[in-house]
């Protein structure tokens, strides 16, 4: 019954799509191409939208779950070892108690800071921090300026020497 009133109404439309000029003929098999494929379009990112909210909603689940059993765990590690009286390991003291070095920065001078700088043989754009590569420290060191590979700044001998 559903597949003959069905056929019926396909029947009334190509009866109607057939007696429409050619250009009209046309523009609506393209309307209709468009909304099939806008149809198909939406379809895919909604899909897609679905399966991005379920991969995250579990990976949450996951990471909620490990932190739970986490503190769980160390609780009940925490509870035996007040029961027992037994004394944390070696690894775990050195885990929480470890001493903080201070360390002292060397004071250089003015005339320090250039020799090194005139010595290093590597060196770095100061835009992008890219290393030079040995045909650009040649060229730097034959022109005085030298054009980044990466980032394509200019670099002139006193700036290159400075980074």
């Amino acid at each position: 019954m559903i597949a003959q009133s069905n056929n019926i109404y396909w029947q009334e439309f190509v009866a109607w799509f057939l007696s429409l000029p050619l250009s009209y003929q046309i523009i609506v098999g393209v309307g209709i191409a468009t909304i099939v494929i806008l149809i198909i379009i939406g379809v895919y990112y909604l899909l897609k939208g679905i399966a991005y909210l379920i991969y995250y909603i579990l990976k949450g689940v996951y990471y909620v779950i490990k932190g739970i059993s986490i503190g769980i765990y160390r609780v009940l590690k925490w509870f035996y070892y007040l029961l027992v009286g037994k004394p944390k390991s070696e690894e775990e003291e050195s885990e929480i108690a470890q001493p903080i070095v201070v360390q002292q920065i060397p004071k250089t001078t003015i005339q320090d800071i250039t020799e090194e700088a005139e010595s290093e043989t590597v060196r770095y754009c100061p835009e992008c921090g890219v290393e030079f590569t040995s045909i650009m420290k040649i060229q730097l060191n034959k022109d005085g300026y030298v054009y980044c590979s990466y980032c394509g700044k200019k670099l002139d001998k006193l700036v290159s020497a400075e980074s």
